[in-house]
Parts: C-alpha cells; sequence; structure tokens
C-alpha cells in the first residue's frame, strides 16, 4: 500500500516554480542586462508563493537563472533545476519565441511532462504569463493560456504583467494577478505534485548550432605545451579555447561562457582559437578572449602582431585575469597596448570572475551592433530575365525584334541579412 500523501510531502524536495524569461541585450554603455523587472518580478511571486504555501523540508519556493552560481555550467544547472520545478511560468513576449535559449527550458518542461503521462500536461503544471504585449499580426497558440490568467483585467491583455508590475498605477491589477498567478503555482505544487525527475538538457532538445554561426568566441591563450615556465598550468590545456581563467572556480572554459551568454541572447555562436577563426572574423561579429600570459613567450610579439594585424571593428576584445595571479597586471597592460596598437580601441578588463560575467552581454551586443554599422552591405544580384513562352508572343504576324527597344531596368540592388 501507499505511503499516505502527507507522509510523501514530508520527504519531499523540489521547487514550486521555475521562471522562463528571454534575456534583453543591454543598452549602449550598460555592463550588464537590462532584465531587472524580471528581477523584481521573480522577488515578488515568491514572496507571494511563500505567503500562500505550506513548504515542506526540502522544498524550494522558485528558481531564475540569476540564482545559478558564477563558475557553474549553465546548462547543465538549468536542466537540474527544471527537473525539480513543480511549475514552469514562462514570461511570454515578442523575444520568448525568438530566442532557441528560452523556447529550449520550455521543451525541455514539456518533455519531462510527456514523460510523465497525458494527464500531467493538463494538470497547470505550465502556467505562461504575458510579459509583454505581442504586435497584432504575431499570433501563437500559446499566448490564449497566457491570457487567460488575466481575462477580466483588460490593462493586462493590453499592456502585459511587465508594466502591470513597473508602474504605480497598475499595482491594484498587479497584485490581483501576483496572488492568482501564486494561488495556481500552490494549488499545482501541493495537490498534484509532479516530483522531481530528469529533464532533458537545452542541448537534447534544440536545434544544433549551425555550420555558419551568427556569433564567435575567438580565444588567444597559450596552450598547456607551451606555457612560461613560471606560469602555473592549472586552468590551461591543449586547445586555447579550452582556457579556464579562474582554474577550479569555473567548470567551464571562458570561452563557453561567453558562447552561452550570445545563445542566450538568440544568437548561435562558435568557440575557436584565434588563429583558426580568422575567416569567420572576416564576416561575423566576435569578442576575442585575451589572456596576458600569451605576452610572456620569447616570440610572442612577432607572432601576435600577425595574428592581431587586420581584425574588424566588430571584434571587441577583452583581457581576462585573475587578480591572485602574480605578475598578470604587468602582463595585461603590455597586451593591452598590443591590442590598441593593431587598430582594436575598445579593450575591456575583467580581474574577477564577476566582472567576466557582468561584462559578456554588454561585449556580445557591442560587438554585433559594430558589426551592423561596418559590416559591408551584399546586394541581391538582379533577377534574370524571364524566359519567353508562346503565351507572351500576340497574334499576327511575327514582328522583328526593334533594335532600338530599351530593355527593362534592373532592379536596385537590395540589402540582406548577415545570414543570407
Amino acid at each position: 500500500m501507499s505511503p499516505p500523501a502527507g507522509r510523501r510531502r514530508a520527504a519531499a524536495r523540489g521547487t514550486y516554480f521555475f521562471l522562463s524569461y528571454a534575456h534583453s541585450a543591454p543598452r549602449q554603455g550598460a555592463r550588464a542586462d537590462s532584465d531587472v523587472w524580471v528581477g523584481q518580478f521573480f522577488a515578488d511571486l515568491a514572496a507571494e508563493v511563500t505567503r500562500q504555501a505550506r513548504p515542506v523540508a526540502g522544498m524550494r519556493i522558485g528558481f531564475f537563472d540569476q540564482h545559478i552560481p558564477l563558475g557553474a555550467d549553465w546548462k547543465a544547472a538549468l536542466a537540474e533545476a527544471l527537473g525539480d520545478a513543480e511549475v514552469f511560468v514562462p514570461l511570454y513576449s515578442p523575444g520568448y519565441f525568438s530566442r532557441p535559449w528560452a523556447l529550449g527550458e520550455q521543451e525541455s518542461f514539456r518533455a519531462r511532462l510527456a514523460a510523465a503521462g497525458p494527464a500531467r500536461a493538463a494538470a497547470g503544471h505550465l502556467t505562461p504569463v504575458l510579459w509583454i504585449p505581442f504586435p497584432p499580426w504575431e499570433t501563437h497558440p500559446e499566448l490564449d493560456g497566457a491570457l487567460d490568467l488575466g481575462r477580466d483585467v483588460p490593462e493586462y491583455a493590453e499592456n502585459g504583467l511587465r508594466a502591470l508590475c513597473m508602474l504605480a498605477s497598475y499595482r491594484a491589477q498587479y497584485e490581483l494577478l501576483l496572488s492568482r498567478l501564486a494561488g495556481r503555482i500552490v494549488h499545482t505544487a501541493e495537490r498534484r505534485p509532479l516530483g522531481p525527475s530528469r529533464a532533458p538538457g537545452l542541448d537534447e532538445v534544440t536545434r544544433p548550432a549551425p555550420t555558419d554561426p551568427d556569433f564567435v568566441v575567438a580565444v588567444l591563450a597559450p596552450t598547456r605545451d607551451r606555457l612560461p615556465v613560471d606560469r602555473d598550468p592549472a586552468g590551461y590545456d591543449a586547445s586555447g579555447r579550452l582556457w579556464r581563467p579562474y582554474g577550479s572556480r569555473q567548470e567551464l572554459p571562458a570561452a563557453e561562457y561567453a558562447a552561452s551568454t550570445a545563445e542566450r541572447l538568440g544568437l548561435s555562436a562558435r568557440t575557436a582559437d584565434l588563429a583558426q577563426a580568422a575567416g569567420l572574423l572576416d564576416r561575423r561579429p566576435a569578442v576575442l578572449l585575451v589572456d596576458p600570459w600569451i605576452m610572456a613567450a620569447p616570440d610572442a610579439l612577432g607572432t601576435l602582431e600577425g595574428l592581431l594585424h587586420g581584425l574588424r571593428e566588430w571584434v571587441v576584445p577583452l583581457v581576462v585575469t585573475d587578480d591572485e595571479a602574480p605578475d598578470g597586471a604587468r602582463w595585461a597592460t603590455e597586451v593591452t597596448e598590443l591590442l590598441h596598437d593593431a587598430g582594436l580601441p575598445q579593450v575591456k578588463r575583467a580581474c574577477t570572475m564577476r566582472e567576466f560575467v557582468d561584462l559578456m552581454p554588454a561585449l556580445v551586443t557591442e560587438a554585433r551592433r559594430q558589426f551592423l554599422k561596418h559590416a559591408p552591405v551584399v546586394a541581391f544580384p538582379p533577377p534574370p530575365e524571364p524566359v519567353p513562352s508562346l503565351r507572351d508572343v500576340p497574334p499576327g504576324p511575327a514582328n522583328p525584334a526593334d533594335p532600338a527597344s530599351p530593355t527593362d531596368d534592373p532592379v536596385t540592388p537590395r540589402p540582406h541579412g548577415e545570414n543570407q
């Protein structure tokens, strides 16, 4: 005989809700992303769920990705959190459905629901919210479920919950919907518990990265077999793109963290050593991660000048140092001067892991901005002349071609997107 429900709940672990959203590109000059209102909403929702809930030992209230530790493997941490969540709360916005990262979170949770059985899909475990209104010509079947939260609150459908969160004039409507959403989360989590189960990783539910990516993370760092004699080998590997500047404090190479940032902002990304990335950097925006210890090699100057020569405006360098490493500041100054001499005026520096994480969204956005500003516009060729058919020949005797007749003007070349 199965144990009573109360006893099962006493041994439970998990999370009441997982908040999913589309990351916003930071505004020009900002160091971090501009999702402060998502953070505010999460705090408000967590407080309201706490007020209504009766959590048991081991049960957490809420999760969103700002809770992931700095040096963690982002995708692995998300898969674990998705596997523990009772309710998935996506904040729908026009950007949500164009962000593979956000859609991957939703597909992962849906796959987990499907594995739990068809009854779970209709049990309120996926509770969407209209965060930002959509233009009238853009429709998604998922929006009906989001609108269901506030069909009796016209301001919600008109403005979205973000506006209600931001503006004091909508405080009453915001608190009503917040309480309603928290009530649904608590009801589902406590009366129809899903229980922890495996959620597929984001790489399992999203399409493979294209062979021609939107964004490149290039790395200029020594390999383990070419380190200066006085440099600790911890953090280095057989390839520069596997470099971990903060050693055991980070689970993944620095390039993977940067690539994940680009992916969260909706760009497919690839990592590569600088020496192998030259062709991509001519036609794709990029962040260049630089280990200043590259300057300590005896033949560094000539080699680096060759690698850095001709880099385009849309390659944004970041010199990554560790405050705990001696002599790092001296080499950082030298490599920064070398980057300036190579024609790269915007050279940023990250001295800690926190600075690295905080800077990365702004650097990805700046590289993209510079690419759109400076990249050459490639025009479509004019369309070929139509092939005449018998239906185009007028009745009557054939007329010889008039050599003086002008041909049609060619179609004005049109710019096209960079992914064409």
